[in-house]
């Protein structure tokens, strides 16, 4: 996870310097519960933390029957889909005595939040918030319909024993696991410990998830537990619904879709805030006083965010995808945003440049490092093609003048740069 020191050749900020940076090896643990970031000191200004009294005082979603209507109604509310939804029955929870096979946890998510609720527990949400990181909450949902009820919501410290390990840098940010499953959910083996987002192998991924849909990389460990037995694991094939009934879910899938785009997005946001909590550190030192060496290491963090944001280093899909029928593939692409629009023939997205540069994650970023990151892509997108760094000659003419007109219409910020 950036641990390799290349040079890289990008477009560079005000014009007057060179197109190449050397994106040098960082330390990667930052110390998220230091002064300087306020982690717990701060009122979170996260999606969620913004409606949670109303929520308290009653004022949320109040037409349910029983604890799915009131989930339905909470993502409702908090506009996300629920075809979002993704099983996970590996014990990698806050909640893992109550995960199993037999009964998955439920995950749904949109840009800015992420809800997980297993059936008989409580609803987990995680809200973003572009400076302190990802803000944990968890209570109780209701057990009868009761117009009286009041959630009692509490910040969760104990999630930020994994969400802020060092595995992800000490930054408080999102997990996505892949693990040997064993016949109760508990983990035999992992895999990419260190590791989000869309460069990480495809067989690498989905340990301990159900997929349903057209492609669901049977040679994963996608629906399926392991069985050791003298030191040799055995694959056993876990289909979604054998061991639970659909009827306690929102919807009977799990879709594979959704999963990769939840990956791209974890990838993404793990980026941004720690870039923002490495600069946020480095500001205080020294040398960020000298105006050199603050340009070359804001460099560094924008050459990360650029090429993920660009999928230059995309693991390719092994095989199309059909959507035709995905319910996730109808909302995701519905908002009429042309980074949204899926390819799935050999990768994610038609347009290779995010949809989450609209997140929260993004737009929270340190002024400066987003104007230089705004800057790079822009070179990128409107150089000469034979100028183009080789890191990034996969893109087509037509797709780079696509992506440009849209950021340049819709991020004033991106049309300002040079």
């Amino acid at each position: 996870m950036f641990r390799s020191s290349k040079k890289i050749a990008l477009g560079m900020l005000l014009g007057i310097q060179v197109l190449f940076a050397v994106d040098e090896e960082v330390e990667e643990t930052v110390r998220f519960r230091a002064e300087v970031h306020q982690y717990l000191e701060k009122e979170p200004q996260d999606p969620f933390s913004k409606i949670m009294k109303s929520l308290e005082a009653g004022e949320g979603p109040n037409d349910y029957g029983n604890e799915m209507e009131y989930i339905e109604a909470l993502l409702a509310k908090l506009k996300i889909s629920k075809y979002s939804q993704q099983l996970v029955f590996s014990t990698t929870s806050l909640q893992l005595s109550r995960i199993s096979p037999r009964n998955p946890r439920a995950i749904y998510f949109n840009e800015d939040l992420y809800l997980g609720y297993v059936p008989g527990g409580q609803i987990e949400i995680i809200g973003i918030d572009p400076e302190i990181g990802a803000i944990p909450y968890i209570f109780s949902p209701p057990t009868t319909n009761d117009k009286a009820w009041r959630p009692t919501i509490t910040r969760s410290r104990r999630c930020m024993n994994c969400h802020a390990s060092p595995d992800i840098g000490g930054v408080p940010g999102l997990l996505i696991s892949s693990v040997i499953p064993g016949p109760g959910g508990g983990s035999i083996d992992a895999f990419r410990q260190t590791q989000t987002g869309h460069s990480i192998p495809y067989d690498l991924r989905f340990g301990g998830w159900h997929l349903t849909g057209d492609h669901t990389f049977p040679t994963s460990w996608a629906n399926s537990t392991g069985v050791m037995s003298k030191s040799v694991v055995t694959k056993v094939s876990t289909p979604p619904g054998t061991f639970f009934n659909w009827n306690r879910y929102l919807v009977p899938q799990s879709e594979v879709i959704a999963n990769l785009m939840l990956e791209h997005q974890v990838g993404f946001i793990n980026r941004c805030l720690g870039a923002t909590y490495r600069l946020r550190e480095f500001f205080l030192i020294e040398e960020a006083g000298n105006p050199v060496k603050r340009k070359e290491r804001i460099a560094q963090e924008a050459v990360r965010i650029v090429e993920y944001a660009l999928f230059s280093d995309e693991a390719p899909l092994p095989r199309p995808i059909s959507f035709d029928q995905s319910m996730f593939a109808k909302d995701f692409q519905g908002r009429g945003d042309p980074l949204r629009q899926l390819n799935l023939k050999d990768r994610l997205l038609q347009r290779r440049c995010s949809y989450m540069i609209g997140s929260l994650a993004f737009q929270g970023l340190p002024e400066e490092l987003k104007s230089v990151v705004f800057s790079r892509i822009k070179a990128l997108m409107t150089m000469p093609r034979s100028e183009l760094p080789s890191r990034f000659t996969y893109f087509g003419e037509a797709e780079r003048k696509e992506i440009h007109e849209f950021l340049n219409t819709r991020f004033p910020e991106y049309a300002g740069t040079k």
